[in-house]
């Protein structure tokens, strides 16, 4: 008897849990700049997959005469709620350039976001940066603050 008791138990806690999160992809679209650089320098579509643990950006970054494809790999490892539809977010994140040389690093982005209505998420984002591999760079790594603001809707 203990041994179901346990098993219900379980099994109700699991399905409590994933019932919670409803809503398992996003996709969406955001800016980004490289802080000190002035305007948004980079326009990437962001997404979450279901079953993935982490948010995706994939883009372009224009700047200096030239562009670049850009990719963002952030996995949320802390995130709760502030104050009402406000919550925050923080943890490791990977970035990637790729064009006549190739940028790679590693980030932490700390944000927040917001539902004012539900599956529209609004957000705003900081994340220390440092670049990991740059071919055409001789200082490695280099370190810099990355910010981005955007929305996603979720399903």
């Amino acid at each position: 008897m203990k041994k179901k008791a346990l098993v219900l138990a379980l099994a109700l806690t699991l399905f409590s849990v994933f019932s919670a999160s409803a809503y398992t992809a996003a996709i969406g679209g955001e800016f980004s700049l490289k802080v000190g650089s002035g305007l948004p320098n980079s326009a990437l579509l962001s997404f979450r997959l279901p079953k993935f643990p982490a948010v995706f950006g994939l883009g372009v970054s224009v700047g200096n005469g030239n562009s670049s494809f850009v990719l963002l790999a952030d996995w949320w490892l802390a995130q709760g709620n502030l104050v009402s539809f406000v919550n925050y977010y923080v943890g490791p994140g990977l970035f990637v350039g790729i064009s006549d040389s190739a940028v790679l690093g590693i980030r932490v982005p700390v944000g927040l976001n917001a539902f004012p209505i539900k599956p529209l998420e609004l957000f705003i984002e900081f994340a220390p940066a440092i670049t990991l591999l740059d071919k055409a760079a001789i200082n490695i790594p280099e370190w810099g603050l990355q910010a981005g603001f955007g929305f996603r809707f979720w399903f």
